[in-house]
């Protein structure tokens, strides 16, 4: 499938995890500002509460879903659908297929608990940095490819 059929997909036609490299760039943004956040959060939390890294991410996952959840009881079937390239950040959260919510949950997972296991194993300034950089990369990774291409 090559670049320009996946960018005029719907939102509700994702099917495979590459769709979302066509996402625009401010929704890739605020997606790495809220790990950033995140991994934030959890660097504040993990000498705190050191046993809690499990009630952690469940929080993290509610507190992101909930949104979701409440926004798709007004949906009607009749509400259209933005393409992948005119995605808006805030206003089409809700309207992915349920396996996105999977992927953007496990990958928030992910780097709350790489985050918590660095902090408890090598709590520093430049550890937090490096995980604040290596997640600024790779989650905003998707732009950066496509703006190297051009």
């Amino acid at each position: 499938m090559n670049d320009v059929h996946a960018t005029q997909k719907r939102l509700n036609e994702m099917n495979r995890l590459g769709d979302m490299a066509h996402f625009p760039a401010p929704v890739n943004l605020g997606a790495t500002i809220n790990v950033l956040l995140t991994i934030l959060l959890t660097w504040w939390v993990e000498p705190q509460y050191p046993a809690l890294a499990g009630v952690l991410v469940a929080v993290v996952l509610v507190l992101n879903l909930l949104p979701v959840a409440f926004l798709r009881l007004r949906m009607r079937a009749v509400d259209e659908f933005h393409t992948l390239g005119e995605m808006e950040f805030f206003g089409d959260q809700h309207r992915f297929s349920d396996w996105v919510y999977v992927v953007a949950s496990a990958n928030m997972a992910f780097w709350i608990l790489l985050a918590w296991t660095v902090s408890a194993l090598h709590r520093s300034t430049f550890a937090l940095v490096i995980v604040e950089v290596v997640a600024a990369v790779a989650t905003f990774s998707p732009v950066l490819f496509r703006r190297a291409k051009r």
